[in-house]
């Protein structure tokens, strides 16, 4: 398959890899269907597979809808860049439910400087310099993003400083707001580095981290809260290895966090592997498999209340299908099975969830 549409990276922004100069205009649209085989009975509040929310996109139970569309337009001209895109969509409506009105239709705004060769300073709005997976479905080797990519950073707002070495080394290094965060919800400003390693044009390995005090979805929410009181250290290694290898690409990440205790000594640990293997089988079609794990079992990121908090594998089956060269078909199967019964079903809550996935993505 054409690996210019499935291409890669929640770190890339429309900008970054632009090499024209002046003004271009762009759009991306995401029709999806999705069917629970637990037939959760709430379909108001309700993600696809699960009653607390771990899951952002494609995740209404027996719907059409569209999952997230996008428009755009990019600047580029000299030593100044700039993106302003704007969004819509039930990714929009769940991923950035605790955003203000106005600001939540966002996807990117931001201006940036070139002060020397190589150097670009951004501030606004960019997408997350974490994972390897994209708000853009068409971008990732899966129609569903993984648990890891759900859990992550989508978007970041603050000052990010992107510095090509050369053409085999990239670093950034970004002042945020905090954790996937537009507003900031508390006073506490977050660092983030990331760096790229590219030794031949078929294999990228990438090392990103976040430092910064957060408050865990284990503490107490209601609405927007005031987290001052309630953050704690957060530390947050993401790990990363794309390979080509003829007709295959091969997507190795694990992730590793570390919360500290807000009233006891030491820190929560949660972390999750994560492998997907693309097969092309012709130029317009491919195969792909996932496998992933997901350990938080003390409710940092995703809380569920159980004994054993959310420690849950999953895996997928799907097929990719070009049907033109901006409009890409696919159709994924997914299980999921947790430690405990955390997934919504008609009857009460079970420890498995199956379902199947189709979806309709063109960009322009």
């Amino acid at each position: 398959m054409n690996n210019a549409f499935l291409s890669s990276a929640q770190n890339k922004d429309s900008v970054s890899v632009k090499d024209s100069s002046g003004l271009s205009f762009w759009g991306f649209a995401d029709i999806f269907y999705g069917y629970n085989f637990n037939q959760p009975p709430s379909r108001i509040d309700g993600e696809l597979v699960t009653g607390n929310s771990f899951l952002y996109s494609h995740n209404r139970h027996n719907e059409f809808n569209l999952n997230n569309g996008i428009v755009g337009v990019d600047y580029f001209k000299d030593k100044v860049r700039g993106i302003l895109a704007l969004q819509a969509g039930t990714y929009v409506e769940y991923n950035y439910a605790n955003e203000p009105a106005m600001l939540k239709y966002v996807y990117e705004a931001y201006a940036g400087y070139q002060p020397i060769r190589n150097l670009w300073i951004d501030a606004g709005i960019f997408t997350s310099h974490i994972g390897s997976e994209s708000a853009i479905s068409s971008e990732n080797l899966t129609l569903s993003r993984s648990m890891m990519a759900e859990n992550t950073p989508y978007y970041e707002t603050g000052v990010r400083a992107s510095y090509d070495i050369n053409n085999k080394l990239k670093i950034n290094g970004l002042i945020l707001n905090g954790w996937q965060n537009i507003t900031d919800h508390n006073k506490n400003k977050a660092l983030g580095t990331q760096i790229q390693f590219k030794p031949t044009e078929h294999l990228l390995l990438n090392y990103s981290t976040f430092l910064g005090k957060e408050a865990g979805a284990y503490e107490p929410t209601a609405g927007i809260p005031n987290t001052d009181s309630l953050s704690a250290r957060r530390f947050f290694n993401n790990f990363y290895c794309r390979a080509q290898l003829s007709k295959f690409t091969l997507l190795c990440s694990f992730d590793i966090g570390f919360q500290k205790k807000r009233k006891a000594s030491g820190n929560y640990l949660w972390f999750n592997p994560n492998i997907i293997l693309n097969y092309s089988i012709t130029d317009r079609t491919s195969a792909v498999v996932r496998c992933e794990y997901y350990n938080d079992k003390n409710g940092v990121i995703i809380y569920t209340g159980t004994k054993n908090g959310f420690q849950t594998f999953a895996g997928s089956v799907g097929l990719n299908i070009r049907l033109a060269e901006n409009l890409l078909w696919r159709i994924e199967g997914k299980v999921f099975e947790s430690k405990d019964k955390v997934f919504l079903n008609k009857d009460n809550q079970s420890d498995k969830s199956v379902l199947v996935l189709s979806s309709v993505a063109i960009k322009f």
